[in-house]
């Protein structure tokens, strides 16, 4: 009886430091809907610590913008999620500029 083969729909693996981009950008989501929902409950009058936060999740945001930008990209690899996890950072770092032209202006 001849062995059926196998299908495999993945046509390619993850790309390497998929996971820890996507781990970042989550950290950075968080950390900024914890920062803005902490603002409005204070009414705006935050503790310093709100600054600390969403300066790291700036900080988290831009670096897995770098790591996603700098990956050596190989044709054996699946990019779609870093990718994401990239535009989804690119995304909080423009909510985080429109949150300070906001507060600048207002």
């Amino acid at each position: 009886m001849a062995k059926k083969k196998r299908f495999n729909y993945i046509r390619k693996k993850i790309a390497p430091g998929t996971w820890h981009n996507i781990a970042t950008v989550l950290v950075s989501f968080i950390l900024t809907i914890s920062c803005i929902v902490t603002a409005t409950v204070m009414k705006g009058q935050g503790p310093m610590v709100l600054g600390a936060i969403g300066l790291s999740s700036i900080v988290a945001a831009i670096y897995t913008i770098f790591n996603v930008v700098s990956a050596e990209r190989k044709p054996d690899y699946n990019y779609l999620p870093a990718t994401i996890a990239g535009a989804t950072a690119g995304i909080i770092i423009f909510i985080w500029i429109l949150l300070l032209l906001i507060g600048l202006f207002y």
